[in-house]
């Protein structure tokens, strides 16, 4: 089949020929289909039997363009074939967080995978206050596997380089997350998020501010040149599904050969942006501690498991078994595990600003109505950005960095007690 864009009338008929999907739906008449996709890419639909609903695939559809600003921004479709790719090595690596896939067409630039069933996207539980045991510790066990597991301490070299040329050419969505992260926020640019006063106080607190920019390019120099380990390239509350208990990985279209401190950065930033957001949102000082935690959480159990399997692991690309004294390779991995905290800091401190003042918020801040407060709590966000930023290298561990933003929040302005929720 040419490329079509799928809706609900074609959908039917696209599935019926597919076997391994029919297993699951069983027929293709009567299916419910609600597009349910909230991304700034593709389309996403979850098909259901009308009479069987626990009978349900999601489809996923990359559209020529960027979805969150149309036909007027073109955008390759090869985006869902890296996504496919990543998702394959993720089932190999952990299947237990991520969906199955059932099908890829690469023709319809279409990608049918297993529905999680009662799942929810974590920002929107996050958002009312909803805590889930276990989520920082299951985030960073997905990292510590993943990035190990496809780095050079994981792989031997030339397995390794052949996985890399699989993404090579996923450069359009590292363009985008080179100019969106690293360029636009910290430059006048159409594409920034327009509200005057987050503006204004942007452009004071670090728009010329020539030493935060310099720490900026640093980060963006390593985005650029490193290529420690495949990366999710778009880890955030959205792109995680939760239940009790449950945690999985989606949207893995941005997938991509990167610093080991890029993923575990970004998720670390969308805890502490929810942080920020409930000095309004209805979960409070308890919920706000919650967050601090397993935002802690992340690190320990990527560290834990990132050592665990270095342990574990006799030889690979980078390091030969017996070449150092057991003291000697302690003091090493001490400096590995260091460098990789140090840079996480830093693509944490981008990703506050990113999400704060450039197209794609979060809507934990920016979905709040009451001008007046967004604006109090994207200000805050813009300061964080800066506080991270300006000692990212001097933080020195997880503890002190659960200090460090305790001290932040504690320097803030409080709001009136009306303001904190309506």
């Amino acid at each position: 089949m040419s490329y079509t864009v799928l809706d609900e009338k074609l959908i039917p008929g696209y599935l019926e020929q597919i076997p391994r999907v029919m297993e699951v739906l069983g027929t293709s008449d009567e299916l419910a289909i609600t597009e349910i996709g909230d991304g700034n890419l593709n389309f996403v639909f979850r098909v259901a039997r009308a009479d069987d609903p626990k009978r349900s695939v999601i489809l996923k559809q990359a559209v020529p363009y960027l979805r969150v600003e149309g036909e007027g921004w073109p955008l390759s479709r090869d985006r869902i074939l890296f996504e496919t790719r990543a998702l394959r090595v993720y089932n190999d690596l952990v299947p237990q967080f991520v969906p199955e896939i059932l099908h890829d067409d690469a023709e319809m630039s279409v990608l049918v995978m297993q529905d999680l069933g009662a799942v929810k996207v974590l920002r929107y539980p996050m958002i009312e206050g909803v805590e889930f045991p276990g989520l920082g510790t299951d985030i960073g066990k997905f990292l510590g596997e993943t990035l190990f597991k496809t780095s050079t301490l994981g792989m031997e070299s030339i397995a390794r380089r052949r996985l890399m040329q699989d993404f090579n050419l996923n450069d359009e969505l590292c363009k985008l997350t080179e100019e969106f992260i690293f360029t636009f926020p910290y430059v006048d640019h159409p594409s920034n998020y327009k509200n005057p006063p987050t503006n204004a106080h942007a452009l004071n607190v670090f728009r010329n501010d020539p030493e935060y920019l310099k720490r900026i390019l640093r980060f963006k120099e390593l985005f650029l040149t490193k290529s420690d380990a495949l990366l999710h390239g778009d880890l955030h509350t959205g792109s995680l599904m939760v239940e009790q208990n449950e945690t999985y990985v989606i949207d893995v279209e941005f997938a991509f050969f990167g610093p080991f401190g890029f993923d575990v950065g970004k998720i670390i930033a969308n805890f502490l942006m929810a942080y920020t957001s409930h000095f309004h949102r209805p979960g409070g000082p308890d919920y706000q501690a919650w967050l601090l935690n397993e935002a802690v959480s992340i690190w320990k159990a990527f560290e834990a498991e990132f050592l665990r399997l270095w342990d574990e692991t006799p030889g690979a690309a980078l390091y030969f078994e017996g070449m150092l004294e057991p003291a000697d390779l302690a003091d090493y991995k001490k400096r590995f595990m260091q460098t990789i905290f140090d840079d996480a800091m830093g693509f944490c401190a981008c990703s506050v600003a990113r999400r704060t003042v450039g197209l794609a918020g979060v809507a934990d801040v920016r979905a709040i109505e009451d001008l007046d407060i967004r604006t109090h709590l994207e200000c805050m966000n813009v300061d964080l950005s800066h506080w991270i930023m300006m000692q990212y290298d001097e933080i020195g561990d997880i503890d002190s960095f659960k200090a460090t933003v305790t001290d932040f929040y504690s320097r803030q302005a409080p709001m009136r007690q009306e303001e904190r929720r309506v």
